[in-house]
């Protein structure tokens, strides 16, 4: 069949597709390439030819799904899609019988620009962000979560993974650059904590590095160069950083490669590294701890230090300093029905009733080098929850120790290998 020719492969009995409303369903025979396109949120389309010479259409609708061109129903899946989108046939049909690596792009949705370079001349990236409202609003870095959830110009959207999203009736200035679609995540938060990240996908009138372009020339010129992370511009991705005064800005642009595909918008995200210390002070319960028991764990033990999302994460209390020094301790406080976790500078304090049992995960060396992990097992909400970690095995000697400190059931996890 020569190139170019406008005719559809021959179909096999490998799969099918098939339209069901706005879904294609497609199944592979045994479950390979099996997946459910959304068609109203299609992204962008491809026509690829793997090293292998297997030829797929290739769709993204927020997730990515490689459709074999020689299934049973593809002839009248892409006529639809075509029809619809305007597909290039041009280059689809070219390209499909070539025996060559390739991807080629044959459509992509074009958005409105979500985003504009301003003419002012504002320097308060560092303070915080404006929102575009009837009656300008700015919002400081220092904000809570809380109080950015009640103000009135938010709205709770679901993201295509499933995320609660936090975003804004109205564009958000932030420096000399305005964004129109602001938002950030608003799953496991914790509300009296500073927002800590905000992203925007910046697209241009064609979809183009361009937005990448424009973002950068503004924020060198207002911030420079972040000297500590200043980034990288590859053939395949550019993504550099800024720094406002511990509120880190990236923009980052990918291209096609062989292991991505253009995605048409500038990925904006802004971070609030600031430490804000005030999160980690329990002091109703420092000065009331009691050691009733304890059980300490030498050599490399880490604790993870997200206090700005997890608001069981303080700071280690004196006492256990005074009285163990800088060493990794599990106490029981049987004066306030508490059990506390200290390691390094952290610590993390549970009421009695909120531990179900322990568990010891180990992770066996392979590609990665392994770990060794105790979790936490809650009565309510998340499961599973990784308190303190060190190498392999490391807690391997202790399950009778703990459960006679903690009074609670303990098991060892199914190991697996660090792949």
């Amino acid at each position: 069949m020569k190139a170019g020719a406008t005719i559809f492969p021959e179909e096999s009995g490998d799969g099918s597709l098939r339209i069901i409303g706005n879904k294609i369903s497609c199944e592979g025979n045994y479950g390979i390439y099996s997946s459910e396109v959304c068609i109203d949120n299609l992204q962008y389309a491809y026509v690829t030819v793997n090293s292998s010479n297997q030829v797929f259409l290739f769709l993204f609708d927020h997730h990515q799904h490689y459709i074999p061109v020689h299934y049973t129903g593809f002839k009248n899946v892409y006529e639809v899609l075509s029809a619809k989108f305007s597909f290039n046939d041009a280059v689809f049909f070219e390209s499909i019988y070539k025996k060559e690596v390739l991807k080629k792009e044959i459509w992509r949705r074009i958005y409105e620009p979500t985003y504009s370079i301003l003419n002012g001349d504002f320097n308060d990236y560092d303070q915080g962000f404006e929102i575009q409202s009837p009656e300008r609003e700015f919002i400081s870095w220092k904000t809570t979560y809380e109080t950015v959830e009640n103000n009135t110009s938010v709205v709770f959207e679901k993201s295509p993974y499933g995320q609660q999203l936090l975003t804004f009736k109205y564009p958000v200035r932030f420096g000399n650059i305005q964004l129109m679609n602001f938002y950030s995540y608003f799953d496991r938060v914790r509300k009296d904590a500073p927002v800590s990240e905000f992203f925007e996908q910046c697209f241009n009138a064609a979809a183009t590095d361009t937005s990448y372009t424009d973002l950068k020339h503004v924020l060198v010129r207002d911030l420079g160069l972040d000297p500590n992370r200043t980034g990288y511009e590859r053939a395949d991705q550019k993504n550099i950083y800024f720094n406002a005064n511990g509120i880190s800005i990236s923009i980052c642009y990918t291209y096609n490669s062989d292991w991505h595909f253009d995605c048409g918008y500038t990925s904006f995200a802004i971070k609030n590294l600031r430490d804000y210390p005030a999160l980690l002070i329990d002091a109703e319960y420092e000065s009331e701890l009691v050691v009733s028991d304890f059980l300490i764990f030498p050599g490399k033990i880490y604790m993870p230090s997200d206090y700005k999302s997890n608001e069981k994460v303080k700071r280690r209390p004196q006492k256990i300093t005074d009285q163990f020094q800088n060493k990794t301790v599990v106490w029981r406080d049987d004066v306030n029905r508490k059990i506390g976790f200290a390691c390094g500078n952290f610590s993390q304090v549970y009421d009695q009733e909120e531990i179900k049992s322990l568990i010891i995960q180990n992770v066996l060396p392979a590609k990665g080098g392994g770990s060794g992990s105790l979790e936490l097992v809650l009565e309510k909400g998340v499961n599973h929850y990784s308190i303190l970690s060190g190498k392999c095995h490391c807690f391997d000697t202790y399950p009778n120790a703990l459960k006679q400190l903690i009074k609670k059931d303990l098991a060892f996890g199914e190991e697996h290998h660090d792949c």
